[in-house]
């Protein structure tokens, strides 16, 4: 339990500070957080090029040319899926070389860097499990907007059949032509006795 000076104390610590209030420290205390990146929410972090992001952005778009804002969503999923998985490459490379050239000298140093992180963190596992489960976030966006487009061509395609072919009235019968029934042939009553029991 706090004592009353503990809780006046920590009342005037509070009014003191609430942060950077600067655009530039609240940029970076945002970053406060980040270890290696894998699990950083941001499209954006330090030593990547924004103008890859966008370019991939327009290849995506361009190739799939989205239509509606369903569609614009699963192409940005596709974008940041493929984005994240880059970013995960080269964390791995990184990882990897930073390790290595701390092991000069060693005999078989990506061996021993490997063996080690196993025991230790084992960072290229998290790594791993991370590109796995933003490949999986990738095909299922790029196979639910495959089955949204083939739904939207099948329609329009429907659409410009019906339009060019437009349905007709069906002919007109009268009673007097409609085709008469064929006349049953008279049913032997000793044929089926089962059936009048």
């Amino acid at each position: 339990m706090a004592t009353p000076a503990q809780i006046t104390a920590s009342r005037v610590n509070g009014q003191r500070s609430h942060g950077p209030s600067s655009v530039e420290g609240k940029a970076v205390s945002s970053r406060n957080a980040m270890k290696l990146g894998i699990t950083a929410q941001s499209m954006i972090i330090p030593g990547e090029d924004p103008a890859a992001l966008e370019q991939l952005a327009a290849a995506y778009e361009e190739h799939y040319q989205p239509a509606g804002p369903v569609e614009s969503a699963l192409v940005q999923t596709i974008v940041r899926a493929q984005w994240m998985q880059l970013r995960c490459d080269r964390i791995e490379a990184e990882f990897l070389n930073s390790r290595v050239a701390a092991m000069e000298g060693t005999a078989h140093a990506l061996g021993a860097v490997v063996a080690q992180d196993s025991e230790k963190g084992n960072t290229l596992q998290k790594i791993f499990r991370r590109r796995q489960a933003l490949q999986r976030e990738w095909y299922q966006a790029v196979e639910a907007l495959r089955i949204l487009q083939n739904e939207r061509r099948r329609a329009r395609e429907y659409a410009a059949l019906v339009a060019a072919n437009p349905p007709c009235c069906p002919p007109r019968v009268r009673f007097e032509d409609a085709p008469q029934p064929a006349e049953r042939p008279a049913a032997d009553p000793m044929a089926n006795l089962a059936l009048r029991l």
